[in-house]
């Protein structure tokens, strides 16, 4: 019976997953496969090689670096990002906190990052390869790519985003790919409601080479609380299991400091914990 854990994106908000992440690793729940967007699967991949602990000691020490993220990257034309490419997705998972390459290589199973294909404006879904760190690399870093905050990324002839644009909580692709149990860890709490913005006209200026995207972003309201609606659908009806935070109100999706990402973490590894049982009885049944 194939298992499927899907992780929400949610940037700073996601070290909830991390804490999630933590707590299943050490009862040794490991899915068989393993989809994500934007930071949900960037640090769903320190599920899959089996570090537990990763993600946080990465969170605390280097999210408030100034060499982590901040305004200044954003300008700095070598990078036109907030976040330090060089030293977020370089200098940290191959030197400060290492990524451990060979365990994701010898994952059994699948994992998948969601992005957004710039030309068409819809979700694609890319098997993050292994034996091949710089390419692994490069698709968490498009799936990452939040609009205005990041510069598109090219990969293969194709211009790629933040996958969250589309299909922020891909639940059904991981459906549609066979997974018969699956676990949906969200970074919002159930009766979160996304509002609609006005990104949509500031993307008109600052994307005209791709007039689809102030429509997707326009939809993305809509389409994210439907997903939430069937998500929360399915869990009621005991389908799939849904692991969410309390309450993220106040929590910025930039946040730094490293006390308030370590209660996030907290909360949701002692969440899961509480929920242990159920989710082995899901899991065997």
């Amino acid at each position: 019976m194939k298992s499927g854990i899907v992780f929400e994106g949610g940037a700073s908000r996601s070290l909830f997953s991390c804490g999630v992440m933590d707590a299943l690793l050490e009862e040794k729940i490991i899915a068989d496969y393993v989809i994500g967007t934007s930071a949900g699967i960037a640090y769903g991949t320190s599920y899959v090689s089996g570090q537990i602990g990763r993600n946080l000691e990465l969170a605390v020490k280097y999210m408030h670096d100034k060499r982590y993220m901040g305004i200044k990257h954003l300008f700095n034309r070598k990078n036109r990002s907030y976040y330090n490419r060089d030293f977020a997705f370089g200098q940290i998972p191959k030197e400060l906190v290492p990524y451990d390459f060979d365990a994701f290589d010898n994952f059994k199973g699948t994992a998948i990052a969601t992005l957004t294909n710039m030309k068409s404006c819809t979700a694609e879904y890319f098997e993050i390869p292994k034996n091949n760190p710089e390419r692994h690399i490069q698709i968490l870093w498009a799936g990452c790519a939040l609009p205005f905050m990041f510069s598109p990324e090219e990969i293969d002839g194709e211009i790629y985003m933040d996958g969250g644009i589309c299909d922020p909580i891909p639940f059904q692709k991981a459906l549609d790919d066979g997974c018969e149990k699956l676990v949906v860890v969200l970074t919002r709490e159930r009766d979160y409601k996304k509002e609609g913005s006005e990104a949509a006209s500031a993307a008109k200026i600052f994307y005209r080479r791709f007039p689809l995207l102030p429509k997707a972003l326009k939809k993305r309201a809509v389409i994210y609380n439907e997903s939430r609606r069937k998500i929360f659908e399915l869990a009621d009806k005991k389908e799939l299991i849904v692991i969410a935070p309390q309450c993220t109100k106040g929590f910025r999706r930039t946040e730094k400091n490293p006390e308030i990402l370590r209660a996030l973490h907290n909360e949701g590894y002692n969440t899961t914990k509480q929920m242990i049982d159920n989710i082995k009885q899901y899991l065997s049944e």
